[in-house]
């Protein structure tokens, strides 16, 4: 899909998902069409922006994204400040982080990183598509775990997908606790080497991961998706 640029959109709503992590709903502007796990280039005001995964589902009537507001970032802290009815400028989309003929796949998301994902998952859940779909999703705990609640009400009535949550510095939780390795695939995932995989977070998260999937599993169909802190 050709990207549009410089769009005008206005903020529907705002939302708190997770601990630090705000959604913005914002105007969908006329003809504006992407394929879920596509990201936009938002502005805040001209020539001041950054690029944000979409978490929306393409079928809806809005853009959803979704940030960790970062107190030595001013681009956060300017979009921090911004309210109902206020403007932005849109462009996009951009990127091939999507589903194409896939049948199964297995997402791995870091943090933040599962923006793109829920995108996917929203619109694979929407359409009720035959594609099966394992989320490890690595966070510091549960409080900082964005659309929890929401992915684990999908994953409750949806038999396509199998999600696993670790919590990395949250003792108290009742699941999985390290970080993701070839031993925690091992555990959840089967036959690896045949699964299409995606991976989403920090440069450091996504690298590591990837270099782990290829070394252990030698795998190759692998999807990046880096979110820098900005």
């Amino acid at each position: 899909m050709k990207p549009q640029e410089n769009l005008k959109s206005k903020i529907f709503k705002i939302k708190q998902v997770a601990d630090y992590t705000k959604s913005f709903i914002i105007q969908k502007p006329k003809n504006f069409n992407y394929i879920a796990g596509q990201h936009i280039f938002l502005e805040i005001s001209k020539d001041n922006g950054k690029p944000f995964s979409l978490v929306s589902c393409p079928n809806e009537n809005f853009l959803e994204f979704a940030t960790i507001i970062r107190d030595n970032s001013s681009f956060k802290n300017k979009l921090d400040k911004k309210k109902i009815g206020d403007e932005l400028i849109v462009s996009g989309p951009y990127g091939k982080f999507y589903l194409e003929d896939e049948e199964e796949a297995v997402f791995i998301a870091g943090g933040i990183g599962i923006t793109p994902f829920m995108g996917i998952i929203r619109d694979v859940i929407q359409n009720e598509k035959d594609i099966k779909l394992t989320l490890l999703y690595s966070n510091k705990s549960e409080g900082r775990a964005a659309f929890k609640e929401e992915l684990d009400l999908m994953n409750e009535r949806s038999p396509n997908l199998n999600l696993i949550y670790t919590m990395t510095e949250q003792e108290d939780f009742d699941g999985e606790h390290g970080r993701i390795n070839k031993e925690f695939i091992e555990s959840h995932v089967s036959n690896p080497e045949e699964k299409s995989w995606f991976i989403s977070g920090s440069p450091g998260f996504v690298q590591s991961i990837s270099l782990m999937l290829k070394k252990e599993f030698k795998i190759e169909k692998i999807k990046l998706d880096s979110f820098g802190g900005y």
